[in-house]
């Protein structure tokens, strides 16, 4: 548990500030999920947090905060593709969950492209980890 505090205190506090607003943005988007709970895309969004989250701290505990930390959001690749399908199922008249399902998908997927550059750069040897709690 300490590693995820840990983690989420480099992302909101030592991360200079663009990033750091990013990362806040992040975790608000997928956090959001807890308004819509009743919906299992929000369900499933929880689910898929929680095990990168969980993998996060797992790889963080024994190599701190490396580049390869963003590996774990491969589990939104399904993920995305299915809420985007379902997309055109949410009745109109739900606009703040409509709202929120593409906020999640477009953020999702942006993290997902910067996690492809921070995964390039640590197989061309950027290994060392770059932030410390």
């Amino acid at each position: 548990m300490r590693s995820v505090f840990e983690l989420l205190g480099i992302v909101l506090v030592r991360f200079r500030p663009v990033q750091r607003m990013w990362g806040a943005w992040l975790i608000a988007v997928n956090a959001a999920c807890l308004l819509f709970i009743t919906h299992i895309e929000a369900q499933v969004a929880l689910a898929a947090v929680g095990l990168a989250l969980l993998a996060q701290a797992l790889i963080y505990q024994r190599t701190r905060f490396i580049r390869l930390l963003g590996v774990t959001h491969l589990i939104w690749v399904p993920m995305l593709a299915w809420m985007a399908v379902r997309l055109a199922a949410v009745p109109e008249e739900d606009v703040a969950f409509q709202a929120w399902l593409l906020a999640l998908i477009a953020t999702n997927a942006i993290s997902l492209a910067i996690d492809a550059w921070d995964a390039t750069r640590f197989v061309r040897g950027e290994r060392q980890p770059h932030y410390v709690w």
